[in-house]
C-alpha cells in the first residue's frame, strides 16, 4: 500500500515508496527552478501586462467620451455615460438572453415586435403584388385597393357623431336574435365571448376570416370589442354582410364566402384557380354567346321571377330556376359558370352570395341597380359612356310599364315587378357589339378579379375596419374571464359558462 507523508517546505508531493527523480528526470536540483515554473510565471505576468492595458484603454476611451460630452455637449449624459460604462463591465451584460425565460424579448403588447408600414418607396396603383398575400401593410393596401374602403369612412362618420359607448354595444350585442358573436381583438390576438351556431358554417367560416386577416398581420391592431351578425340583412351596431341604403349604422364586413362557402362553393382560393383554368382553356371566343343563370326560386323569388319571365323566349336565354331537392339536372358548378359570355345576376333574401364567384369570371354581369350594398359593390361602373365600365345595369322601365305578375314567396300576394322589363334590349345591344361586350367583360376580370375581390383585398378590408372601428369605440375592452381563444374554440366549441349564483 503506497502511502503519504506530510510535506515540508521545498519538498515534491511523491509516494514515501517512490524513489525522487534523479538529475535526468529535468529537475536541476533545490535551489533552482524547474522550465514549467519558469513558463507560468511568464504566462502570468503576460496575463497580468495584457489585463493592466486592457483597463487602461478602457479607460481612456471613457474619459474621451467625457472629455467630448463636456465639450461639444451640455454636460447633461456624462451620467448615463457613466452608468453604460458600468453596465458593460457587468457579467450579465456579456451573458446571452435565455429565451426560455422570455429574456430578450418584447411582448406583444410592445410597439417594437411590430412594423410600421411597408418602408417600399415604389408603391402605386400600377406596382405588380401578390393578390393572395395576406399580410400586406396599410400603405400596401392603400397603394393596391384605392377606394375600397368608402363604407368604412362612412360608418366612422356616423359613429362619431353617434358614440359608440359600451352601453350601445351592450344594447347592439343582446338583441337575442340578430346576434350570432361577439370577439375581443387584443394584442392582435381573437378571443370569443358569445356564440350562436348560424345557418350552415357561417359563424365557422367568419371567424376563420377574421382570424386569418389578424394572424397575418405585421402591424399591430387596436383593441376592439364588437358583436357580429351572419344573417342576410344588417342590423344596427354590428358588423354585417350586406344593408340596405338607409341603414347607416352598420358595419360592413366581407362575406364569410372569401375563405369557404363550403355548403355549395368550397375554400375561395380553390374555385378561383378553377375558375382561371376555365378562362385560359376557353378564352373569350370559346365562350356560349348566351345569358346564363340557375338558381333557386326559394330565396329572392319575386326579382328571380321577374328575370325569368323577361328571359323566356329567347335565343340568347339560357337562364332556369333549379330545383336543389331534384335531380338538379340543370346544376353547373360555379367555376364552369365563366364558359358563358353574360350573366345573369337576380338579388336573393338581400344581397346574393354569388356575385363575387361571378366576378372571377371575363364575363359581364347584366343586373340591376343593387338594392342591398357589400363592402366593395360601390365600386360598380355602369356608366355606358365610360371606357372602364365594369357592369351592366337594366334601365328603369318607361312610366306605365306593368311588368311581370311575381310573388315573394307562397303566401304573399300577387303584385307586378317590372325591374328587367327592358332585358331583351339590353341583351341585343351587347349581342350586337361584342367588342364593346368583351371590353366589359375585361374591366370586370382586371379591375375585380385581379384586385377588388382578392383574397389579399379581403384581408386588408377587415384590419382596416378594426382601426376603423377603434377611432368611434368609446370603452376599454374587458378581458373578464369569459372569453375564449379562437384557437381553443376552433378545437373545443364555445364552453357554456356557469350562471352566477
Amino acid at each position: 500500500m503506497v502511502a503519504y507523508s506530510r510535506l515540508n517546505s521545498g519538498e515534491t508531493a511523491l509516494p514515501t515508496n517512490s524513489t525522487a527523480p534523479t538529475s535526468s528526470s529535468g529537475f536541476s536540483g533545490s535551489g533552482s527552478k524547474s522550465p514549467l515554473r519558469s513558463a507560468l510565471s511568464t504566462t502570468q505576468k503576460l496575463v497580468k501586462r495584457v489585463r493592466q492595458r486592457w483597463i487602461t484603454s478602457l479607460l481612456a476611451v471613457f474619459l474621451l467620451v467625457v472629455l467630448v460630452n463636456l465639450i461639444f455637449g451640455n454636460g447633461a449624459s456624462v451620467g448615463n455615460t457613466v452608468t453604460g460604462f458600468a453596465h458593460m463591465l457587468t457579467p450579465n451584460s456579456w451573458r446571452r438572453p435565455n429565451a426560455y425565460a422570455g429574456e430578450g424579448l418584447n411582448s406583444t403588447s410592445s410597439d417594437k415586435v411590430w412594423v410600421s408600414g411597408s418602408g417600399r418607396t415604389d408603391l402605386n396603383y400600377t406596382t405588380p403584388f401578390n393578390r393572395d398575400d395576406l399580410t400586406m401593410t396599410e400603405d400596401e393596401c392603400d397603394a393596391f385597393f384605392p377606394g375600397l374602403w368608402k363604407d368604412i369612412d362612412r360608418s366612422v362618420d356616423y359613429y362619431k357623431k353617434n358614440p359608440f359607448t359600451k352601453e350601445y354595444l351592450e344594447r347592439s350585442c343582446d338583441d337575442n336574435e340578430f346576434s350570432q358573436m361577439r370577439v375581443v381583438i387584443f394584442h392582435n390576438r381573437l378571443y370569443i365571448k358569445m356564440y350562436k351556431q348560424s345557418d350552415f358554417t357561417r359563424t365557422q367560416t367568419t371567424l376563420a376570416l377574421l382570424h386569418q386577416s389578424i394572424a397575418a398581420s405585421r402591424e399591430r391592431l387596436p383593441n376592439v370589442e364588437f358583436c357580429m351578425d351572419l344573417q342576410d340583412w344588417g342590423h344596427p351596431g354590428k358588423f354585417s354582410l350586406d344593408r340596405s341604403p338607409d341603414q347607416q349604422d352598420v358595419w360592413l364586413m366581407p362575406d364569410y364566402g372569401w375563405y369557404s362557402w363550403k355548403e355549395h362553393v368550397g375554400a375561395y382560393k380553390e374555385f378561383r384557380e378553377a375558375a382561371e383554368r376555365v378562362e385560359n382553356e376557353i378564352g373569350w371566343e370559346g365562350k356560349k354567346n348566351k345569358l346564363f343563370w340557375r338558381g333557386s326560386m326559394k330565396v329572392g323569388r319575386a326579382d328571380r321571377e321577374a328575370l325569368v319571365a323577361a328571359a323566356s323566349g329567347h335565343d340568347w336565354s339560357d337562364v332556369l330556376p333549379l330545383n336543389w331537392g331534384g335531380d338538379r339536372k340543370e346544376w353547373v358548378s360555379m367555376a364552369d359558370h365563366c364558359r358563358w359570355k353574360f350573366h345573369g345576376f337576380p338579388e336573393g333574401n338581400s344581397y346574393s352570395g354569388r356575385l363575387r364567384y361571378l366576378q372571377n369570371c371575363r364575363s359581364v354581369i347584366v343586373t340591376h341597380e343593387p338594392r342591398w350594398i357589400q363592402h366593395w359593390t360601390h365600386l360598380y361602373n355602369a356608366n355606358t359612356s365610360s371606357p372602364d365600365q365594369n357592369i351592366v345595369f337594366i334601365p328603369p322601365p318607361p312610366p306605365g310599364t306593368e311588368g311581370t305578375p311575381v310573388k315573394d314567396d307562397d303566401n304573399a300576394q300577387v303584385r307586378y315587378d317590372a325591374t328587367w322589363t327592358r332585358l331583351p334590349e339590353v341583351m341585343e345591344e351587347l349581342l350586337r357589339d361584342d367588342a364593346k361586350a368583351k371590353r366589359i367583360a375585361d374591366n370586370q376580370y382586371d379591375f375585380f378579379r385581379d384586385r377588388y375581390i382578392s383574397p389579399a383585398s379581403a384581408a386588408c378590408y377587415w384590419r382596416k375596419a378594426l382601426k376603423g372601428f377603434a377611432e368611434t369605440q368609446r370603452f376599454t375592452v374587458d378581458l373578464s374571464g369569459k372569453e375564449i381563444s379562437y384557437e381553443d374554440h376552433m378545437l373545443q366549441g364555445f364552453p357554456r359558462w356557469p350562471e352566477p349564483k
